[in-house]
């Protein structure tokens, strides 16, 4: 409801690794301190935010800024980035907690290594306490660590042991 529908631009929605970068062509119609500190809506296309609005998916009193920040602080614990400009909007969802796991994911493939190095017949529930995550994500890095090459089991689930391949 806030493009500029005049501009040669378009807007768009680009998915990267680590954040989510929304972009609308049009500045916006005040400074951003003075929308985000009134509660006013100025909607550069007033029958789009009306359709929006009868529709219960837009309100008349303009706290969208506010949704934006407060659910995505709610989700991810960060707050966007506005890059605002004469001619355009850009939003930026920063995703670190979902690096983190990424990273904690690369953690728990490392510490299984480690484990497997000193005990060779370590069962999966033994290293799920020991590391303090759930089987579950053992199993899955450990079908990683296979796929990769890094890791064998020799003989059967009972019985057969771990081999790190170097």
């Amino acid at each position: 409801m806030h493009t500029d529908y005049f501009s040669p631009a378009c807007p768009r929605v680009r998915i990267f690794t680590n954040h989510i970068e929304f972009y609308n062509p049009g500045g916006l119609p005040k400074p951003f301190e003075e929308l985000k500190g009134k509660d006013i809506s100025l909607p550069r296309n007033p029958i789009i935010a009306k359709l929006f609005r009868m529709v219960k998916l837009a309100e008349n009193i303009g706290f969208g800024f506010d949704k934006i920040d407060d659910n995505w602080k709610a989700y991810n614990s960060t707050m966007p980035d506005y890059q605002i400009e004469f001619d355009s909007v850009v939003v930026d969802f920063k995703m670190e907690a979902q690096e983190s796991v990424r990273e904690t994911s690369g953690k728990t493939s490392g510490k299984i290594i480690e484990l497997i190095q000193g005990n060779e017949n370590i069962s999966i529930p033994e290293m799920a306490e020991t590391i303090g995550v759930s089987e579950r994500s053992v199993e899955r890095n450990i079908e990683n660590l296979k796929k990769k090459g890094l890791l064998k089991r020799i003989g059967p689930a009972k019985g057969g042991y771990w081999q790190v391949i170097d």
